[in-house]
């Protein structure tokens, strides 16, 4: 199974976020295990639909929704950014 079908295999979509349903990391981030290395699904999610997280910026869930993946949810953002708004 490739790492596409293992993505939305675990995904549930709600009306409004896709929820990341396995295990996560540190009780809050949902894994995925690509091109030889475990990465976060909602950095997976964002650039699978938006493309590369531009270096030095994190991906903040705007839905304040830790398991969504939905790439509507998601912006890349610098990490004070991302501090300031939780």
């Amino acid at each position: 199974m490739g790492v596409l079908d293992r993505f939305w295999a675990k995904v549930e979509k709600t009306d409004y976020c896709w929820n990341w349903i396995p295990s996560k990391y540190n009780g809050i981030y949902g894994q995925i295990f690509c091109s030889g290395k475990l990465i976060g699904v909602h950095r997976f999610s964002y650039e699978l639909f938006k493309g590369m997280i531009p270096t030095g910026l994190v991906i903040d869930h705007m839905c304040k929704n830790k398991r969504c993946v939905n790439p509507d949810h998601l912006e890349a953002v610098t990490h004070s950014v991302n501090i300031k708004r939780h």
